[in-house]
């Protein structure tokens, strides 16, 4: 016989932070069922304190509320509330009702249930009480608060005016203090005692911030405990207020009392039964040990009396640690769940549906907080399967290799795929792990949802899925290196400072596209960024490991973040945008640069947020261009609005690449220059090899006009058959006037600056004179010094020659040819080695040879311009400028 298939539906369950959880029932699903599924996707892992849950039902428009027992069906469910109201009126709502006595312990064994119930008090306290309290104690919760939501902001922060400004704009004062409380104090002034009392809590961690805030609420009111408006007995009775909490048990108060009076501890309640009395009244009897009589309570109505008989049920299955009941219900007021319902399916923890049903068919939770790479932040997950089917491939085409990397929640693999043609394409799959991956499978497959709407040469592009059966896979290119941060340690000598700037480029148009697309990538760091060949680099990871860890119920709060890379407001407000991606990426160009290093090596992380408040950045890379490094610090503008857009890091980035290429080419061509300088009077023979020009020198064309002074006159052939003679770096000139004291690498006559001199402590100490006009000049160049640099020119006119440089001695050469001539040879009777100026008549002078110089010996000497030269080897070229004298060349 044919079974009736489940009615089923869909329940939204609410949660105190805003976020809510979308679970799909049957008629005979217990609420326990929902309470285990929803409370097991707060946070991976089991709770310790899941018995603390309770499933709340709220009717909005009459203020109205009650508690489900968990043994209770949703057939029963709706059969008795949801009847009553219609579905849009009802919220449901997960809370921690049955409180443990020590916080400490809840802390230590559960945390998730210990920052839910957090969550929980300070929602109930702002919609509740805040409104009614002193304002100052008002102020006190609500810094605490901002210390505790802004754990790693410092203390001074809130002292910057544009970090308050954020706080009271972008997130809200309301989010932490009454309204009344804002509404009724000057901006000024409420801003002042804010900044106050935050420096009082800014020391305190996420926990201790916990607690203070526990301490400072019980002071207003105790929040552990419950009361209910009743009386003691069931004819005659006692007006009271039961009190029930896990320090007090189950007490009641009295109108002139000011602390409860102990009756009775749930250790020692045995069972527990409600009724309806005869005057319609609802009568709850608890069964004490050791009492001959149970303990009547009687409430003015029968939800008043199961309300209360749950509470006391929860906190004996806390104590006592046993899942079954102790309460029992005299008349049957809860219909029964109708028998044509699916059998159990016993020994299945995880499954709601009965049969093959399973508790796969649910929602994700919803934080409040937006997935950072997507504008909405709320995809949900049938939307993004129903996405991804379209990207589907077969998983016959796929074929593991080898394991790439193992993570915490999925391995990479790298594999080859068969395409329609039947082609090999080298591939990266990314997997999910089977452990829990029902919690998973839809932010796994949101990564590729997100990517498969980019399409970008420098952004890993995704082949396709395979979701069909489990696990579940995301194809996606492969880059061959590797991520980038482990080729740039690898290959820190291969990669030069133009390739760096290229990787950075690249990666700024990767983020201008994203920029114009409207998404935030918000882990950006060279980890995250995959090499795909020796010029090309592209980025990844669009963050399924933020995702799981933000799935958790506390979200990015909880999670970790990669706070060396993240930009201030980031840190502070955990507010992630498009200048916090600015922010990032600069941080990124200083990895690339450092070829690797992390930054703030030895910096703890609570610390870097104050580093950067007081203004401290990442110092200058070694051989980074300070151009770029000006742009790095843009990047790292405190104030968000001032920091430049991904599309305007395009543009100087490729500015400053451009750069960098032109200097790095003039660089190449002076080197190759240099070396076919070396290399050039090397011809295979055995001959020494004539010593090379000097580029900087600018050779000068003889001239045989007036208006042309050079060392050499056009004076017949005989002289210049004798100048080609000389050595090559001999027959370059420059201009100079008569008696200066020459350099050997002084700039060329086009570039000198006028009235330009020799520093004072390299000046000659006989310093010669120009003769007056129309004298009989004769030029010696006897005194020109090689080792030292420059050479001296003198004047003949009556006077003698100069001694020798006292400074230098040089050795006497043995080579004939260059030994240095006597004074006396050149007092001698000029004959024929003078040129005599007489109107425009100019007689040839003889013939000048000047055999090559013998190998440098050993000893160097170096000049001022850190140019090496040896006594026996080739000096510079003299430079003689002559303005229409008699020129006189001795040798």
């Amino acid at each position: 016989m044919m079974q009736t298939p489940v009615d089923r539906s869909i329940l939204k369950v609410h949660l105190p932070n805003g976020g809510f959880n979308m679970v799909k029932y049957g008629d005979a699903t217990d609420v326990k069922d929902i309470i285990k599924l929803v409370v097991g996707r707060l946070a991976a892992g089991d709770r310790y304190f899941s018995r603390c849950f309770a499933l709340k039902l709220v009717v909005i428009s009459r203020r109205q509320s009650f508690w489900l027992h968990n043994d209770l069906s949703m057939y029963q469910v709706r059969q008795k509330y949801e009847a009553k109201s219609m579905p849009e009126d009802l919220r449901y709502e997960l809370r921690v009702r049955y409180m443990p006595r020590s916080f400490h312990e809840l802390f230590q064994k559960d945390k998730v249930t210990f920052f839910y119930l957090y969550d929980q008090v300070r929602s109930d306290y702002l919609k509740e009480y805040a409104e009614h309290i002193d304002p100052e104690v008002a102020i006190q919760l609500g810094c605490i608060e901002m210390r505790r939501f802004f754990k790693d902001m410092p203390q001074v922060a809130l002292d910057k005016k544009s970090n308050f400004d954020y706080l009271e704009k972008e997130v809200g004062l309301k989010r932490f203090l009454p309204k009344s409380v804002i509404d009724s104090m000057k901006s000024k002034a409420l801003r002042k005692l804010i900044q106050q009392q935050f420096r009082y809590y800014a020391q305190l961690t996420e926990s201790e911030c916990v607690f203070k805030f526990f301490e400072t609420l019980f002071t207003v009111f105790n929040f552990s405990h419950e009361r209910f408006r009743c009386a003691l007995g069931s004819g005659w009775s006692i007006s009271v207020e039961i009190v029930v909490g896990p320090d007090v048990g189950i007490s009641y108060l009295t109108e002139k009392a000011s602390t409860p009076t102990h009756m009775t501890d749930f250790a020692q309640v045995q069972s527990m039964q409600t009724m309806t009395g005869d005057d319609g009244k609802g009568v709850v009897q608890l069964k004490i040990v050791g009492a001959t009589e149970p303990l009547t309570i009687t409430c003015k109505a029968l939800d008043e009396v199961e309300d209360m008989a749950d509470l006391i049920d929860g906190y004996c299955r806390l104590v006592h640690d046993r899942q079954g009941t102790l309460w029992s219900r005299r008349d049957d007021s809860i219909p029964r769940t109708p028998r044509n319902s699916f059998p159990r399916s016993g020994g299945r923890s995880d499954e709601l549906f009965h049969g093959n049903e399973r508790i796969s068919d649910y929602a994700e939770i919803v934080e409040d907080e937006d997935d950072y790479s997507t504008p909405d932040g709320k995809h949900k997950g049938r939307h993004v399967r129903r996405k991804t089917r379209d990207n589907e491939i077969p998983r016959e085409h796929i074929r593991l290799v080898e394991i790439l990397g193992e993570g915490q929640f999925g391995d990479v693999y790298k594999g080859m795929y068969f395409d329609k043609e039947g082609m090999q394409v080298p591939v990266a799959i990314k997997t999910c792990k089977e452990e829990g991956e029902d919690t998973m499978t839809d932010k796994f497959l949101e990564e590729a949802y997100i990517m498969q709407q980019f399409e970008h040469p420098h952004i890993v592009k995704l082949i396709g899925i395979c979701s069909d059966t489990r696990p579940v896979w995301i194809v996606m290119e492969l880059a061959k290196h590797g991520e980038m941060r482990a080729y740039l340690q690898n290959n820190e000598h291969q990669l030069d400072l133009v390739m760096l700037i290229l990787y950075a480029y690249q990666l700024s148009t990767a983020l201008s596209y994203l920029e114009s697309k409207k998404f935030v990538h918000r882990d950006i760091a060279a980890r995250n960024v995959l090499v795909s060949s020796h010029d090309c680099v592209k980025l990844g990871d669009f963050g399924l490991s933020r995702w799981v860890e933000e799935q958790s119920y506390y979200k990015a709060s909880k999670g970790k973040l990669p706070i060396k890379w993240m930009a201030p407001e980031s840190i502070n407000f955990r507010r992630f945008t498009t200048a916090s991606d600015v922010w990032m990426f600069g941080v990124c160009i200083w990895e690339i640069l450092m070829y690797g290093v992390k930054p703030f090596q030895g910096v703890k992380n609570n610390d870097v947020i104050g580093k950067i408040e007081a203004g401290e950045r990442l110092p200058l890379p070694s051989g980074c261009p300070p151009s770029l490094y000006n742009l790095m610090c843009s990047c790292w503008q405190y104030e968000p609005s001032k920091r430049l857009t991904f599309a305007d890091l395009k543009t100087w980035l490729y500015e400053i690449l451009d750069e960098e290429r032109c200097r790095q080419e003039e660089e190449m061509h002076r080197d190759n220059r240099r070396v076919q300088a070396i290399s050039w009077g090397s011809n295979g023979s055995d001959e020494e090899p004539p010593p090379p020009p000097k580029p900087a020198r600018p050779q000068f064309s003889v001239s045989p006009t007036d208006n042309t002074p050079n060392l050499s006159v056009n004076a017949g052939n005989s002289f210049n058959s004798g100048m080609g003679s000389l050595p090559h770096q001999w027959n370059s000139t420059a201009n100079h006037s008569a008696g200066h004291n020459t350099l050997a690498s002084y700039p060329s006559s086009e570039n000198k600056v006028q009235g330009s001199r020799l520093p004072d402590h390299i000046q000659h100490p006989y310093q010669p004179q120009p003769p007056p006009s129309g004298h009989h000049i004769e030029y010696h160049l006897q005194n020109y010094f090689p080792s030292a640099g420059y050479m001296q020119v003198s004047s003949s006119c009556n006077q003698q020659p100069p001694p020798p440089h006292p400074h230098i001695s040089l050795p006497t050469r043995q080579n004939q040819h260059h030994s240095n001539p006597q004074p006396a040879a050149f007092q001698q009777k000029q004959q024929h080695f003078n040129h005599i100026i007489s109107g425009t008549g100019r007689p040839d002078p003889p013939p000048l040879t000047i055999p090559p110089p013998p190998p440098v010996e050993p000893y160097e000497h170096k000049t001022m311009n850190n140019q090496v030269l040896s006594p026996l080897s080739p000096p510079p070229t003299p430079q003689v400028h002559i303005l229409s004298f008699a020129c006189c060349l001795s040798v």
